[in-house]
């Protein structure tokens, strides 16, 4: 069968046809060929990647990430660090536990550990544009969003039995294991903490008989001394100059704190000892941290906030049918 055009109008542009026919209007169906406009080619290419706003948010994720990574290696060492080392947190568990410094030292592995997972996810999932590595980035980071807010409201809630569980503990120690043979750790570890925080025994004030004064009054570490007495160990004094050491803990010294009291008043203070307990002076560091302590919550919450963010958002501004190899 042959068809032909009455007219030069009726012959289609070369560049525009989609049908077999010549110039001369002749249909050829043995010359089929194919020619595809331009604007098909522009739209595929603007599939195949991001620009503008796509392109500031990939990269910010990307940025993004890199600090959280940074940040996982931070902690995952500092887990490893105090799992493996002596440090302060390694003494201080001898008074509390082994179990809380073993929880603890893992924690922060896990968290560090769990922490680079994500920024891989995070990276990889922005500079590849794989919905799949954000939305599991966005999955993971929730997760540990809402941990973090029901960890520390059970810390909050639970606040009076953690406190009552740590300051028994504190009794225990100092009561029947200070100072005695075979208890070097706990022994260090008072010392340690006595000298960092500048105090002395357990709880309370200058006029507390837990504080300075529950060591001349039930520790066997008093009780079990011969000779002359010192009233409160070493560790318990401002400087440790022998001088200094003589009127702090009490030797030759019988009308002075620690020697008697409590109650203190102006001529039996001594000025060379720590009074307050130990319990005590941590909370009052605490509390006067708080500020710090809690930007630097509000500022993690942020970050995980603004982390899902980035990746929601990019995971819109990445074309459904688009696929990264």
């Amino acid at each position: 069968m042959e068809s032909t055009w009455d007219s030069d109008t009726d012959v289609p542009n070369a560049e525009d046809r989609m049908v077999p026919y010549d110039c001369d209007g002749t249909y050829s169906p043995d010359k089929v060929s194919f020619e595809f406009d331009e604007s098909f080619e522009t739209e595929k290419s603007s599939k195949m990647g991001l620009n503008g706003c796509g392109n500031f948010l990939k990269y910010s994720m990307f940025l993004f990430n890199a600090i959280i990574l940074v940040a996982g290696c931070g902690l995952l060492g500092l887990g490893i660090y105090t799992r493996t080392s002596q440090t302060g947190i390694t003494k201080v568990s001898a008074i509390l536990g082994s179990n809380l410094y073993s929880i603890l030292s893992l924690a922060l592995m896990v968290t560090g550990g769990v922490v680079i997972v994500l920024s891989f996810l995070g990276c990889c999932g922005a500079i590849k544009e794989v919905r799949c590595m954000l939305v599991t980035f966005f999955a993971l980071l929730l997760v540990m969003f809402f941990g973090l807010v029901v960890g520390g409201v059970l810390v909050y809630a639970y606040r009076g039995q953690i406190g009552e569980h740590t300051i028994n503990e504190l009794y225990r120690s100092l009561n029947s294991s200070y100072g005695m043979a075979g208890k070097d750790p706990v022994t260090n570890a008072w010392d340690f903490m006595q000298k960092i925080f500048g105090c002395c025994g357990v709880d309370g004030g200058i006029n507390s008989t837990t504080s300075w004064a529950y060591y001349k009054e039930n520790t066997l570490w008093y009780k079990n001394q011969t000779g002359i007495r010192r009233y409160i160990p070493d560790s318990c004094c401002k400087t440790q100059m022998s001088e200094n050491l003589t009127k702090c803990t009490g030797l030759d010294y019988p009308k002075l704190t620690p020697a008697v009291g409590p109650p203190v008043v102006d001529i039996t203070f001594n000025d060379q000892m720590f009074t307050e307990g130990c319990y005590t002076k941590f909370f009052a560091f605490l509390a006067s941290n708080a500020r710090i302590l809690g930007g630097v919550g509000v500022g993690v919450a942020a970050m995980m906030v603004l982390g899902m963010t980035f990746a929601l958002c990019l995971c819109r501004r990445i074309k459904d049918d688009y696929y990264f190899d």
